[in-house]
């Protein structure tokens, strides 16, 4: 378990109480925030219609206690929450078993603050906008009802200086709207890796190997037997990042390619 400080900043500097409402909604942003970060890193989507995975859940139950205008909140490791999960070490690579939900939404919060010009870091990591997607900006913006409850700045000391103020929620609208829309596009290559349990796959293209990640439809284990391993060409609706790169390729299906679908799909898709 692990424990992180949350300063509420209020509008009222001599407040002795902080409000209920304000509460729910901050700690509305923070769970689905922590959940859509975890997505994000796994399937390449942050929100999607029904329940979350389990392990998802898990990692996202949070205790809490209040200190004044100080929010500390528990969080379980990954592996904590989930260790029959992360025990499969090949599951999800792109995840620290070791952190928690909350430092992979703080870890996106930086990003998002740091590209604009929030956070001013000269050591600051690489910008990676596949770390954030409509949806999870969409749900940042719930800050807002934070700030109609009475607070004026809500700081994340643990990670880079993190601070959500009102202008905050222009920059998260404006990032949103500059994201390209989703497109119907057909790619083909290997398929390297797909799960029945999650239906997640890799591709690597037919040209220049570059790896796709996605999500198809419900298929049966004698469905994915035959194709995965194989060269397959893949339909489906690809999403991207903020600067144009790919984010994910929800298919509709996967079949074998012939040897002209690979010269014509093989390349990597762009809005």
């Amino acid at each position: 378990m692990q424990i992180y400080q949350i300063e509420i900043e209020n509008q009222k500097p001599n407040a002795p109480m902080v409000s209920i409402t304000l509460l729910q909604a901050l700690l509305s942003v923070i769970i689905e925030g922590s959940k859509g970060a975890l997505r994000l890193r796994t399937e390449g989507r942050s929100m999607v219609r029904g329940a979350p995975p389990q392990w998802i859940k898990a990692a996202t139950t949070f205790s809490m206690e209040i200190q004044e205008n100080q929010l500390h909140l528990r969080s379980p490791t990954l592996y904590e929450a989930a260790p029959e999960v992360f025990e499969q070490s090949d599951w999800f690579p792109d995840l620290n078993s070791g952190q928690t939900s909350l430092d992979y939404f703080q870890e996106t919060l930086s990003v998002i603050l740091t590209q604009t010009g929030f956070i001013h870091d000269n050591k600051s990591h690489e910008i990676v906008d596949s770390l954030y997607d409509k949806p999870l900006l969409e749900a940042l913006c719930g800050f807002r009802h934070v700030f109609n409850h009475g607070a004026s700045k809500i700081r994340f000391p643990q990670e880079n200086g993190i601070q959500i103020v009102p202008e905050t929620i222009t920059a998260f609208k404006g990032l949103a709207k500059d994201i390209p829309l989703p497109c119907p596009v057909k790619v083909a290559g290997k398929l390297d890796v797909l799960r029945i349990q999650d239906r997640l796959f890799k591709l690597i293209t037919a040209n220049n190997e570059r790896v796709i990640k996605g999500i198809v439809k419900p298929i049966t284990p004698r469905e994915a037997k035959a194709v995965l391993g194989q060269n397959v060409l893949i339909p489906g609706m690809a999403y991207f990042t903020n600067s144009g790169e790919l984010l994910r390729i929800e298919a509709e299906q996967i079949s074998i390619a012939t040897e002209n679908e690979l010269a014509l799909w093989g390349e990597l898709p762009a809005p």
